[in-house]
């Protein structure tokens, strides 16, 4: 697929291509950035599939928590509340407006929007997925390592109240729904689940317990056992980059 007639068009979430100087592959690569993240914040991985041949695209995800107290809550298309399900409309909405096959690669919690809206699609034209730290199958005990490690707030009853509340916001299933959208995944789906043993957000057993439940799915481990949330390529690199390009030849169609 030529993306260069696309990627002249004004896409909505700011979404923009970047285009292999020397392609190699069918696929785009479809990034769904971390939470309160941006695309900038994806280049060095953006780059890395670019000069593996990949076609790239990233977007900015709108919306956060701040959205629960504003005049504009975060309701989905159909009527989900919380932030999480409007993330599902927004990747929704492009997937459908780029043509072509699709490896998603997704980070911490939006992995999860991004799972839900690849089985809205009945993973019409993915076939593959990358996520990286993340998603979380225990989600409040994720959410209380947020506010203790990253926010760092304080006291510590603080974070008790607000870590099932601020949870909901996410969404009132949490991470359960997640089961459910992955049912909807073929058989064999190929998944690709890269995580830092030093991950004080997101451990290695809040994402087993996402993908262990699903026997149909075939996943496999890219572990890192220095790294933490987020940080693979970044601070291990050496690591990081054979076990992904080894995924991506593996699922990828060559030109």
């Amino acid at each position: 697929m030529d993306y260069k007639e696309l990627s002249k068009q004004e896409l909505p979430f700011q979404g923009e291509f970047f285009l292999s100087r020397n392609k190699k592959y069918e696929e785009l690569i479809f990034f769904v950035h971390f939470y309160e993240g941006s695309p900038k914040q994806l280049l060095r991985h953006i780059k890395l599939v670019n000069s593996l041949g990949f076609d790239a695209f990233a977007f900015q995800l709108i919306g956060n928590h701040k959205n629960l107290i504003s005049m504009h809550p975060p309701i989905s298309s159909r009527g989900e509340f919380g932030v999480k399900h409007t993330y599902a409309d927004q990747i929704e909405i492009l997937l459908n407006m780029i043509p072509g096959k699709k490896i998603m690669y997704t980070f911490s919690n939006p992995t999860g929007s991004a799972i839900e809206a690849m089985a809205r699609r009945q993973v019409s034209d993915t076939v593959a997925l990358i996520c990286d730290s993340g998603p979380s199958g225990k989600f409040i005990p994720s959410a209380y390592n947020l506010y203790t490690h990253e926010y760092k707030l304080n006291p510590m009853p603080l974070r008790l109240v607000l870590a099932p509340i601020l949870s909901l916001g996410w969404s009132f299933y949490l991470h359960k729904d997640l089961q459910t959208d992955l049912k909807k995944f073929p058989a064999g789906f190929r998944i690709l689940s890269i995580r830092g043993w030093k991950d004080l957000l997101i451990p290695p057993d809040h994402i087993d317990a996402v993908f262990e439940p699903q026997k149909h799915l075939n996943w496999t481990k890219l572990s890192l056992p220095e790294a933490g949330h987020l940080t693979g390529l970044r601070d291990f690199k050496s690591e990081y980059v054979p076990g992904l390009e080894k995924f991506l030849t593996s699922v990828a169609t060559t030109l």
